[in-house]
């Protein structure tokens, strides 16, 4: 069922590039808008729409809006996983881009608590379920569209491409939260963020709208037409891939890192230990930097020694030099260790993130694979990512101060991801077997081909 790589010529080189800077540029506008809520929520959007005399409600409250962004992610999954799926990848990343640009601009015109009451909160809820439907379904789109067109020895770099949005709606999210001073924050300053998104649309649509089908995802699409399959893919994934989910759900439990850093670290940094805003964001923007140099190398590295191998070293690495140093240092307040455990943080989370994507694509069938990768990602997105940084507070509360639980927590994390990574090829083997042996009489299969895994 898999099919052929694309062909080697200067027209599909061009294709491929193409997709590539589109699937960034898009991703990464996303990626600045969600960001931009998240360091908002950690910041200011408790004292605008959540006013309470008892500042760690004023903090859950807005943590809690930015976890229910996360709620709808499957939903988003599913839905333009079988648009993207069954109809076209184009048309999918084209309307989550438009949903999520439009609902981070409308974020920075809100009437706050003063101005409406409870009416700001539940229009601020409404919203940023709307940005979590439009991520649901972008980050599988940007991913297969950027990785199919891809030729096979460069598809991990291509993919990485996506992961590359974060570090980089990291870099403008936070930029744009230095440039505005600390006593215009509060003031009207806090909008400027969420505003800038009706530009940033502009300029990602322009890029999506040249995007053309690539050949992989067409020959998949008739493939399964040919063969009588007209199953919703998450159905098919259901039946059909039941362990394998179940793995990617579990291999996307590291991505959670990123909020224990990003929200729940900034909150303790800024709120707890005194540590100056403009000190920790500094240090945010650093680690960024980082991470875009670290995530094409990873990348490269795991074109050439197979993708699985690297996302097992990376997993590894990422165990080792983030959980630990990162909040050690946030608690000793020391501005130096700070600068240090924020880019090991990165540069963990860089490469384990890098190679994910494409690590997630070789395990499921093409004409699958859209909704296969944004199930479980998004998944673990809602039911672990989006309540991080709220355990991490409740854990800090409950241990007097201390951050030793949430070590543990981020560790674990990780730790259960490595499990499911080094498992996952087996099972993706066994299981895709089976699917095929499934398929109608006429549903072409290539020799020898059992396993999408590199």
């Amino acid at each position: 069922m898999s099919s052929a790589p694309p062909k080697s010529t200067p027209e599909h080189a061009k294709k491929a590039r193409r997709a590539s800077a589109a699937a960034l540029a898009g991703t990464s506008i996303e990626w600045y808008d969600f960001y931009v809520f998240g360091t908002a929520a950690a910041l200011v959007l408790g004292d605008l729409f959540f006013p309470s005399d008892n500042p760690l409600i004023r903090t859950l409250s807005a943590l809690g809006t930015f976890a229910v962004g996360f709620v709808l992610r499957p939903v988003g999954g599913i839905l333009f996983g079988y648009i993207g799926d069954r109809v076209s990848r184009k048309t999918s990343l084209l309307i989550t881009l438009l949903m999520m640009g439009g609902a981070t601009t409308l974020i920075g015109l809100l009437p706050t608590y003063d101005s409406i009451g409870i009416a700001a909160p539940i229009c601020l809820l409404i919203l940023r379920m709307v940005q979590g439907l439009s991520v649901g379904g972008e980050w599988g789109g940007a991913v297969l569209v950027a990785s199919e067109a891809a030729p096979a020895h460069r598809k991990a770099l291509a993919a990485s491409m996506v992961q590359l949005g974060a570090p980089v709606g990291t870099i403008l999210s936070t930029g744009v939260f230095l440039l505005i001073p600390d006593e215009s924050l509060l003031n009207g300053g806090w909008r400027i963020p969420f505003l800038l998104s009706g530009l940033l649309l502009v300029v990602g649509l322009l890029i999506r709208l040249k995007l053309e089908e690539n050949e992989e995802f067409v020959a998949a699409r008739a493939k399964r037409e040919a063969a009588g399959r007209e199953a919703p893919p998450v159905i098919e994934l259901v039946r059909r891939f039941p362990v394998l989910n179940i793995c990617v759900f579990v291999a996307c439990f590291a991505v959670s890192g990123v909020y224990i850093r990003n929200v729940f670290a900034l909150n303790l940094a800024v709120e707890s230990e005194g540590i100056p805003r403009q000190l920790f964001l500094n240090a945010l923007l650093a680690g960024a930097f980082a991470q875009l140099i670290v995530t094409p190398i990873a990348a490269v590295i795991a074109d050439r020694v197979t993708v699985h191998r690297a996302q097992i070293w990376w997993t590894i690495l990422y165990l080792i030099i983030a959980p630990v140093p990162l909040l050690a240092a946030v608690s000793s307040g020391n501005a130096t260790l700070i600068y240090v455990a924020v880019a090991l943080s990165f540069v963990g989370h860089a490469a384990y993130y890098s190679t994910l994507s494409g690590f997630l694509t070789t395990l499921f069938p093409t004409e699958l694979r859209f909704t296969g990768i944004s199930l479980g990602y998004q998944l673990s997105g809602s039911l672990v990512s989006a309540f991080v940084p709220l355990l991490a507070v409740t854990l800090v509360s409950a241990a007097g101060g201390s951050v030793v639980p949430v070590q543990f927590l981020y560790a674990a994390l990780i730790a259960a991801s490595l499990t499911a990574i080094v498992l996952a090829p087996r099972v993706s083997r066994r299981e895709t077997t089976r699917y095929e042996n499934s398929l109608c009489s006429n549903s072409v299969r290539e020799p020898g081909k059992t396993s999408y895994v590199a």
